[in-house]
């Protein structure tokens, strides 16, 4: 065993000293050890730095892209909400005129509470505080406006109408609070204004709120979720003119939703004025006439309409009754709307265009024509009314029992000989007279363009109906019996028309046999600049149908309705009226409840009007229909004829 103090060449340490070259050399190799350790251990820590770099960059930039990317919109909308708010100013709608430039609808300013649903506080406390001082100021019930701030979209920023049309008093006590109550804002809309609303309800329409549905059937059309649009008749007809363009204000508000300052404002652009052919004045005369009716008759029901027969312009349409079309602009209430659509005299219906009913007599114009037309009759023909066709075990009266005497075809129209047009429709087997049949009437009819919509500028037109053997068998599951052919031969039984196609056909035989469309529009203006956007033309629909002596032949029939018939009523309004009277029953109950009718044009000599009017349920035409049409004559011959 060796000495471990004892100098050895095993043991460095006593070795130091004694041999100086081999411990700088083992000194020198020591040093390099302990550098490549070192530089190992930087490279190696170097390495995680990096790594540890590499990684929190990574989880930096997922994260970037995840605010940026997928939540980018949404904290956008968020910052931007906080600092900058665009808010839509709803147009003015384009003027609603009158031939003569008058204003039938124009446009007025309304306050209306919004809420933007993305300031309101999340604590429900605080909310509900701020809805209770606000029904207190409007005078709601809370729980009402609860209930309609719960159907609002949530987390907007856009306004969403809360209520519409409050007073300027509310709205100056809520403008002093806005500081209290936020998420809630007070605006100034332009709504409809229109004149006289009862006398136009169904021409003009009305205007509301865009709903969900329309905003989805319009989107991309520039609508907004608190924005008006047309709902039916003209409003709805030429909305893409009415409607103007969106303005826009931006403005600077607080994180909390406060206002602070304008930034920049574009201002809205309103619509195109739309000038109707309706002559104003003469659509007052006959709304007034047909209510006085109304008062004395008793009934509520009633429609009219004048055009010029040459060209097809409408210069007053009435339905009766009428309706305060305000209501709607202005923001109609559940009791209000409940109140109209369940009033059992349907007021809400344009019975111009969508009310159908028997004719009665008035089709007896549009039968000479078929008939003369087929050669069944002509001017020489005469037919012996003695009060009643007997058909087997039937009997079919005429409206005067004891009977007219012998009818040739003026004197069958002037006087209505029931028996005449019996016996030209379907024959009389008593005498041998062989009459067109029921296929035939029917094709005739449906040349007058019964049985089809005319294509007026207006929604909701009805087309009639006109019946035939094959319709009857195919919808009632039913033989035709001849019965059936002599009451569609003065315009009973299952034939329909609207008033409209009863004036068409008389503005037909009043213009010589053009079957003109029926229009309302005059000319769209743009609001600016005055340029014509659009404009309503005559439209010929059918004409050649009808020899020219064969239309005067039926104008002679009718012009001798008002010198020798029930017409005579007409006689001293100052311009000679050719026309047709009509008493159509209705009620198979009750025989003597009557439609009356009247169906004229004038002047006799060179037509310029074609005026038609029925009151539902009314009674007689020549009691009933022939003094509004004498109210309205009289005004027109002072006012419009022009010799």
């Amino acid at each position: 065993m060796k000495n471990p103090f004892v100098y050895s060449s095993t043991n460095k340490f006593l070795n130091r000293g004694k041999n100086l070259a081999f411990d700088e050399a083992f000194l020198g190799l020591e040093m390099e050890e302990a550098e490549v350790m070192d530089e190992e251990r930087e490279q190696i820590n170097y390495r995680v730095l990096g790594l540890i770099i590499f990684l929190c960059l990574s989880v930096l930039s997922i994260r970037i892209l995840y605010l940026q990317g997928v939540k980018g919109s949404e904290y956008r909308a968020l910052a931007e909400g906080n600092k900058l708010r665009t808010q839509f100013l709803l147009a003015p709608r384009g003027l609603l005129l009158d031939r003569n430039d008058k204003i039938i609808a124009s446009n007025r300013p309304s306050f209306e509470l919004v809420a933007i649903t993305a300031d309101f506080p999340k604590d429900k406390i605080e909310f509900d505080g701020r809805l209770t001082q606000i029904a207190s100021i409007l005078g709601v019930d809370t729980n009402l406006l609860s209930q309609t701030v719960q159907n609002l979209t949530p987390d907007l920023f856009s306004a969403q109408t809360l209520v519409q049309n409050i007073s300027k008093e509310q709205a100056l006590v809520l403008i002093a609070k806005q500081e209290d109550l936020k998420g809630f804002a007070v605006q100034n809309n332009p709504i409809r204004d229109y004149k006289d609303p009862a006398a136009v309800a169904h021409l003009t329409g009305y205007t509301g709120k865009i709903t969900a549905d329309e905003l989805k059937e319009n989107s991309g059309k520039d609508y907004i979720l608190n924005d008006y649009i047309g709902k039916t008749g003209i409003e709805v007809q030429y909305e893409e003119y009415l409607r103007g363009i969106l303005g826009k204000k931006q403005a600077e508000v607080d994180a909390e939703g406060v206002y602070k300052k304008t930034l920049a404002e574009v201002p809205a652009i309103p619509g195109s004025n739309v000038k109707l052919n309706i002559d104003f004045d003469l659509q007052k005369v006959i709304y007034d006439s047909m209510v006085a009716m109304l008062g004395k008759t008793g009934t509520k029901r009633g429609a009219a309409v004048a055009t010029n027969p040459q060209t097809g312009e409408i210069l007053a349409l009435i339905s009766l009754p009428g309706f305060d079309t305000n209501l709607f602009a202005h923001g109609i209430k559940n009791n209000e709307y409940s109140a109209l659509i369940n009033d059992e005299n349907n007021p809400l219906l344009n019975r111009v265009v969508s009310g159908t009913y028997p004719p009665g007599s008035t089709i007896k114009p549009a039968m000479a024509l078929a008939a003369l037309s087929e050669g069944t009759v002509n001017t020489e023909t005469k037919i012996l009314d003695n009060g009643v066709i007997r058909v087997g075990a039937f009997t079919f009266y005429g409206y005067e029992r004891e009977g007219l005497g012998l009818m040739d075809i003026y004197s069958a129209i002037a006087r209505s000989s029931d028996i005449y047009f019996y016996t030209v429709g379907g024959g009389n087997t008593a005498t041998g007279f062989k009459g067109m049949g029921p296929d035939k009437i029917a094709s005739w009819f449906r040349k007058l363009n019964l049985g089809s919509t005319l294509g007026i500028d207006l929604p909701s037109e009805k087309p009639g109906l006109v019946p035939d053997p094959a319709w009857k068998e195919r919808v009632k599951k039913e033989p035709w019996y001849l019965g059936n052919t002599y009451h569609m031969s003065i315009g009973q039984g299952d034939v329909l028309t609207t008033p409209l196609q009863v004036n068409n056909w008389t503005a037909t035989i009043a213009n010589g046999g053009k079957i003109m469309q029926p229009y309302l529009l005059n000319e769209v203006v743009e609001h600016n600049t005055g340029k014509v956007l659009a404009k309503g033309e005559p439209k010929i629909l059918s004409e050649n149908i009808f020899n020219s002596d064969i239309v005067k032949v039926v104008q002679e029939g009718m012009r001798q309705t008002v010198l020798i018939g029930s017409g005579r009523g007409l006689l001293n309004v100052g311009v000679e009226v050719a026309g047709k009277t009509g008493t159509a029953q209705f009620d198979a109950r009750d025989l003597n409840r009557t439609h009356a009718w009247w169906t004229s044009y004038a002047p006799y000599s060179d037509p310029q009007i074609a005026f038609t009017v029925i009151m539902e349920g009314a009674g007689e035409g020549h009691a009933v229909a022939v003094p509004i049409a004498k109210d309205m004559y009289t005004w027109w011959a002072q006012n419009r004829f022009h010799p």
